[in-house]
């Protein structure tokens, strides 16, 4: 019976998956106009130094990377992370709802191949002392 058990725990965790796979995230900014204080944001922005990595959401829900070139009292001057390069664009201060600087925390390639090699290497050794319990009879 042991060794049935043993077994069948070992078949469950070679055979589960992982279930935090990236997907489409949904927007959940909810700014209405004229909530945000333009006085505040523009002293906000004007801090973070030119060449700065950025995040732009505007009032009206849509948000973008990009990088900042230019913070004025009434607007900022950004440049798009696009694939295909764009003009700068000029951005009212009005129509920002926040900026926040994008300091590339989110996921890596290194990143996602360590965690791969970490989990195997712990179910690879979970798996060897089941079957060292199971066989210890």
């Amino acid at each position: 019976m042991r060794k049935l058990v043993a077994t069948l725990l070992c078949a469950a965790l070679v055979t589960t998956g992982c279930a935090s796979a990236p997907g489409t995230r949904m927007s959940t900014v909810m700014t209405q106009p004229g909530v945000v204080n333009t006085a505040a944001m523009a002293e906000y922005v004007q801090k973070i130094p030119a060449g700065s990595r950025v995040r732009v959401e505007r009032v009206d829900g849509s948000s973008f990377r990009a990088t900042l070139m230019k913070a004025g009292e009434h607007s900022i001057m950004v440049q798009k992370n696009t694939r295909v390069p764009e003009p700068p664009i000029d951005i009212p201060m009005a129509q920002i709802a926040r900026v926040t600087v994008d300091n590339g925390g989110g996921s890596s390639t290194g990143k996602a191949v360590a965690i791969g090699i970490a989990s195997g290497v712990g179910a690879f050794f979970a798996i060897l002392a089941i079957a060292f319990a199971a066989s210890g009879d």
